[in-house]
């Protein structure tokens, strides 16, 4: 008996966090908005494997929500501060707006 206790919570937590993560990416696929870069930063911080970086980007949409959203280094890149943006449905991230 104790035995499948253990062996349940071995398997059951690190399935809880793969859960949170794929909820997590979902919920950020099914925004969609349009606006305007109002600023960008880096934040890094320095962990076990050295030093990271996380890339925030800070949009103000067209409805007048504020938005802070952590991309990828490729995406930070691509914008700069007062590019209209379009975060389309399924999309991970906002692109440039042509």
């Amino acid at each position: 008996m104790s035995n499948t206790i253990v062996l349940l919570l071995s398997i059951g937590s690190p399935a809880m966090v793969v859960a949170m993560i794929a909820a997590h990416g979902l919920r950020e696929s099914k925004d969609a908005y349009t606006g305007v870069v109002t600023g960008r930063g880096v934040r890094s911080s320095t962990g076990t494997y050295g030093p990271t970086g996380r890339y925030m980007v800070h949009i103000r949409t067209d409805e007048g929500r504020e938005l802070s959203i952590e991309v990828n280094a490729r995406t930070y890149r691509s914008l700069a501060v007062g590019d209209r943006v379009v975060k389309e449905w399924g999309r991970r991230w906002p692109e440039r707006s042509d």
